[in-house]
């Protein structure tokens, strides 16, 4: 989402998105992505998201994915560490 005042309060971004506070995920909160270009991000169960109005491709822009966060490969351990 853009904001362009600064961080917008969880119920400011329900509105935005036209979905229910209850709709979003709390724990997540709103994330700065560009906080200098105005862009915030916020978690909203896929099935509560408004369908796009008028079919325009720019009212609702992901990323969409929540990938999970995991170390890469075999967690070695640290020689240097007694």
């Amino acid at each position: 989402m853009v904001a362009p005042r600064g961080a917008p309060s969880l119920a400011e971004a329900a509105r935005h998105f036209g979905v229910a506070v209850e709709d979003m995920d709390a724990t997540f909160g709103v994330v700065p992505v560009d906080p200098e270009r105005g862009l915030y991000a916020v978690r909203v169960r896929a099935g509560k998201l408004p369908a796009q109005l008028g079919g325009a491709a720019t009212d609702y822009r992901g990323p969409f994915s929540d990938p999970k966060i995991a170390p890469f490969g075999p967690v070695q351990e640290d020689k240097n560490r007694k």
